[in-house]
C-alpha cells in the first residue's frame, strides 16, 4: 500500500510538472463522409480548437467514413448516449421530425444562400431546432453548416435539364421530400449510403445520383464511373451539430457555454470556406474528366412548377405540421 501511494504522489508531480491535464470529460463525433470531405475538414478544425480551449478537459475525437455510425442512424445513437456528437444532414432527420423535410421542398427550388440563410437562421430555424431538441433528445449547439447545392451526377448519359432524369435509376442521400422530388421528375430513387455508392456505380445499381461537387471530389467518384453532371440548384443542403442529452446533461455549465461559443465563432468561417471549397471541386472534377453543364433557368423554373402543384401533398404525406408551413411562408415572404 505504502508504495502504491508514493507511485500516486510521483505520477501527480510530474502531471504538475509536464503540464498536462486529464481529460474530464469525452466529446467524441461521429461522421460518415471521409476524412478530405469539407464537413470533416471543418468538423475536426473545430475539434482541435475546442480541445485547446478546454486546456486538455475535454477529450475531443472525430471519427470518419462511418467508422462509428452511418448518417441515418446518427440520430438515435446521440438520443440513446452511444455516440456524443454527430453533425448529420438534415434529410436524415425528416423520419424523426418531419419539420426538418422542408428546407428541401419545393419552395426552395433554386433559392439563393443568402434568402436560405434568412429563413432558416431565423425564425423558421429557432422553430424547427426547438422541434428536433424535443424529439430526438438533443441539444443543437448552433447554426447549421452548409454543404452546398444538390448537384445531379450521371455515368452514362448526359443531360442538360432536370426533366431528363425521367425513367432513370437516381440514387438520393435520403428524405422524404428528396424522394418525392425525384418521382415527381419521373425518376426513380434510390437510397444508398454514401460509403455504398461507388460501388452501386460501377454495377451499375443507380444510373446516377444526387450530392455535391465537394462530395464527388473527396471521394473520387471519378473513378467509379461518374462523367457528367447538372447544376440544378434544386435544393440548398445543411449539416445540423447536436449533442445527445445523454452527454451534454453530463457537462458542466462551463464546458456547455465553451462548446456553444467555440461553434458561433467558428460557422462563418466554415460556410464561407465551404462555398470556396464547392467551386474549387467543380474545377478538380472538371480536371478528372467530369464535365459539368449549368440548366438553364427557363427549364429550372419548369421543373419547380411541377414540382409545386406536388408541394400540397408532399406536405401532407410527410407530417409537417399545417401551422409550421403557415410560418414558414411567412417568413419566405419578408
Amino acid at each position: 500500500m505504502r508504495i502504491l501511494q508514493i507511485l500516486s504522489i510521483v505520477a501527480g508531480l510530474v502531471t504538475m510538472a509536464t503540464g498536462v491535464v486529464a481529460a474530464e470529460y469525452r466529446l467524441h463525433i461521429s461522421l460518415e463522409t471521409p476524412p478530405t470531405h469539407i464537413r470533416n475538414v471543418s468538423i475536426v478544425q473545430f475539434a482541435e480548437k475546442l480541445k485547446q480551449r478546454s486546456g486538455g478537459r475535454l477529450d475531443v475525437k472525430v471519427f470518419h467514413a462511418a467508422s462509428q455510425y452511418k448518417g441515418s442512424n446518427v440520430p438515435v445513437a446521440l438520443a440513446q448516449g452511444a455516440l456524443d456528437m454527430g453533425v448529420p444532414g438534415t434529410w436524415h432527420l425528416g423520419k424523426l421530425v418531419p419539420e426538418a423535410g422542408a428546407p428541401i421542398l419545393p419552395m426552395f427550388y433554386g433559392v439563393d444562400p443568402d434568402t436560405f440563410h434568412r429563413i432558416w437562421d431565423g425564425k423558421a430555424g429557432d422553430v424547427l431546432i426547438a422541434k428536433i431538441e424535443d424529439k430526438i433528445r438533443v441539444k443543437v449547439i448552433g447554426k447549421a453548416l452548409d454543404l452546398g447545392y444538390g448537384t445531379i451526377f450521371t455515368t452514362k448519359d448526359k443531360i442538360a435539364k432536370p426533366q431528363q432524369i425521367a425513367g432513370m435509376k437516381m440514387r438520393t442521400p435520403g428524405g422524404a421530400a428528396t424522394v418525392y422530388r425525384y418521382k415527381g421528375l419521373g425518376a426513380n430513387p434510390v437510397s444508398i449510403p454514401f460509403p455504398d455508392l461507388p460501388q452501386a456505380l460501377q454495377r451499375g445499381t443507380v444510373d446516377g445520383f444526387m450530392s455535391n461537387q465537394e462530395a464527388v471530389r473527396s471521394a473520387k467518384l471519378w473513378d467509379a464511373g461518374v462523367k457528367y453532371a447538372l447544376e440544378t440548384r434544386e435544393a440548398f443542403y445543411q449539416y445540423l451539430p447536436m449533442i445527445g442529452l445523454p452527454t451534454w446533461n453530463k457537462y458542466p455549465k462551463d464546458i456547455q457555454d465553451m462548446i456553444i461559443a467555440t461553434w458561433g465563432e467558428s460557422i462563418d468561417n466554415m460556410r464561407k470556406t465551404v462555398l470556396e471549397t464547392q467551386i474549387k471541386a467543380r474545377e478538380i472534377n472538371a480536371q478528372n474528366g467530369i464535365v459539368t453543364t449549368f440548366g438553364a433557368q427557363a427549364d429550372l423554373d419548369a421543373a419547380r412548377q411541377t414540382l409545386m402543384a406536388q408541394q400540397p401533398k408532399i406536405v401532407e404525406e410527410l407530417g409537417i405540421d399545417p401551422a409550421f408551413m403557415t410560418m414558414l411562408k411567412a417568413e419566405a415572404n419578408k
